[in-house]
């Protein structure tokens, strides 16, 4: 028995060496078998700790990826890395943990996006809506399809812009994410005193489908740009606001 556990503990051991000696190379091998039109220019390193550089996919670039891993992880039957994303636009950190289940925890990640990035990633149409968001979130989970399951945190869209003819500032806005007590995602929506009122609620489930309930309003009476943009919502309402009740099926 003592011989065993010898044994045992050596092939562990071993096991850990080729972990920590792998290249690089498998993670970037991985990623491109995943997800297809996936590129990068140079990677080095190891499986444990290494760097990316010149990441593409989906038409964004991403200046530098670099990861370390994080061994504790091992003992929730994990996988964990500290991720950071070095870019003139893109900035991340976070931690990032894949279960034996193939599903992904990110948890602590705070950074900023523009939103062109952030469509173009999600793999959604561009909306004729421009800013930056910054991400605060305590945790994200993804299921094995790469799906959102959960989310608990911040988000903040800032300086929110229209893109139409006659570009037109909306002002800044706060998404609070909490998950549900299924599959699912919910949360709140406000604006912070901006041009455009907004206000309403949202709930995502992770086969696409989504709803939000709310409504904007104009807040300064003498904006005629803004109030001529929401009249294509139709008639406001008596108070002057205009109710917002969408739904449907997000292209994964």
């Amino acid at each position: 028995m003592k011989t065993f556990r010898y044994a045992l503990l050596g092939l562990g051991a071993f096991l850990l060496f080729l972990l920590v000696l792998a290249p690089a190379t498998l993670i970037t091998d991985r990623i491109g078998a995943r997800f297809p039109g996936f590129t990068v220019q140079t990677v080095a390193g190891t499986l444990t700790q290494g760097i990316m550089h010149g990441l593409q996919w989906r038409g964004t670039r991403i200046e530098k990826l670099s990861w370390n891993w994080q061994p504790l992880g091992l003992a929730t039957g994990r996988l964990g890395f500290r991720l950071e994303v070095a870019d003139p636009q893109i900035k991340l950190t976070g931690y990032a943990a894949m279960g034996w289940d193939r599903q992904w925890r990110f948890q602590e990640v705070t950074g900023s996006t523009p939103l062109d990035a952030l469509y173009a990633l999600a793999g959604q149409p561009k909306l004729p809506l421009q800013g930056m968001v910054e991400w605060h979130l305590r945790e994200l989970r993804l299921n094995a399809a790469g799906r959102p399951t959960a989310l608990n945190g911040l988000i903040h869209l800032l300086n929110v812009r229209t893109t139409l003819s006659q570009p037109l500032a909306l002002g800044d806005v706060v998404i609070e994410a909490s998950p549900t007590a299924v599959d699912g995602i919910q949360g709140q929506v406000q604006d912070r005193n901006g041009p455009l009122a907004l206000q309403g609620t949202f709930s995502l489930l992770p086969d696409g489908r989504y709803r939000f309930n709310g409504q904007v309003a104009v807040r300064d009476a003498g904006n005629p740009s803004l109030r001529q943009t929401l009249a294509l919502l139709g008639p406001p309402d008596s108070n002057g606001r205009w109710p917002l009740d969408l739904s449907g099926i997000l292209a994964w």
